[in-house]
């Protein structure tokens, strides 16, 4: 999963070269609650008796989707992807502050919090001193694409809570279809899709994008805060930046400074020592 998350922020930086932030947010949704309608109507799931529960989908629609994506999608223009795929732990980070910090759902460790200074020591190495002290372009990236995902962990902690006990190809299918939705009206409002520059490649990325990033990426988070929860799932995110770097690097060429491989590596030191219990659990 976290490498399908970390395809999904690679294809949204190469169809920005031609395409409108929102054009190709709102395709991405699209397409992704219709493989999953599809694969919902297949194996019979129940989405007309879950209708009642359309408003609380709507909000995750609007925190998991809308303000994620429209963060990620014009933060992107002002960092490359390695760097946007480092910002995806903010997500594990703000979860611990909220569930261990402030609700105290989950059991305060020392171990815990030195892992939660060494993830935001580390995010600050991949971004680079230099870049957070000027307050340039990259800060502003860093900032619309880290609030995203502010509103994504908050999401995921509304969902543990309120969509317990539902099956997470419903709540997956209801959200991105409401997502789907918002997003194409911001489209039409802002971009005007029907003039954006479209191509068959483009076609064929959002088709990726859609359906094998979104609807197979945002299926598998549901299903592992449906089977472990929220805090557990939340850890996954800290191996996204490994693929995001390292697909970044390869195919778009982006350099990876030293100090951000160092960066990185004290993230995953950091994500160790908060789930540090739940492994030995596991184990």
């Amino acid at each position: 999963m976290a490498a399908v998350w970390a395809v999904a922020i690679l294809f949204v930086k190469v169809e920005e070269k031609t395409i409108p932030p929102i054009n190709i947010m709102a395709g991405r949704a699209l397409l992704a609650f219709i493989s999953l309608f599809i694969a919902s109507l297949i194996m019979r799931k129940d989405l007309a008796g879950h209708f009642r529960y359309v408003g609380t989908f709507l909000i995750f629609a609007i925190l998991g989707i809308t303000f994620l994506w429209i963060g990620l999608a014009f933060g992107q223009e002002y960092i490359s992807v390695g760097l946007a795929s480092v910002l995806v732990t903010t997500l594990p980070l703000v979860t611990f502050i909220i569930l261990v910090l402030i609700l105290r759902v989950e059991r305060f460790s020392v171990l815990g919090l030195v892992g939660f200074i060494m993830g935001i020591a580390g995010i600050a190495l991949v971004i680079g001193i230099n870049n957070i002290l000027e307050r340039g372009s990259t800060i502003e990236g860093v900032l619309l694409i880290g609030g995203g995902f502010v509103f994504l962990a908050v999401n995921g902690i509304l969902a543990g809570k309120w969509a317990k006990g539902i099956d997470p190809v419903i709540t997956t299918t209801y959200f991105l279809g409401l997502g789907a939705v918002i997003l194409t009206a911001l489209a039409f409002i802002f971009e005007s899709p029907l003039q954006a520059p479209w191509t068959k490649d483009n076609f064929l990325s959002e088709v990726a994008l859609g359906v094998i990033c979104t609807a197979s990426g945002y299926f598998g988070y549901y299903y592992i805060i449906h089977k472990a929860g929220v805090y557990f799932s939340s850890f996954i995110f800290y191996f996204i930046p490994i693929f995001g770097l390292l697909s970044g690097h390869l195919i778009l060429k982006e350099k990876v400074a030293i100090s951000q491989m160092i960066g990185v590596a004290v993230v995953l030191i950091g994500v160790y020592l908060i789930n540090r219990e739940k492994f030995k659990k596991a184990g």
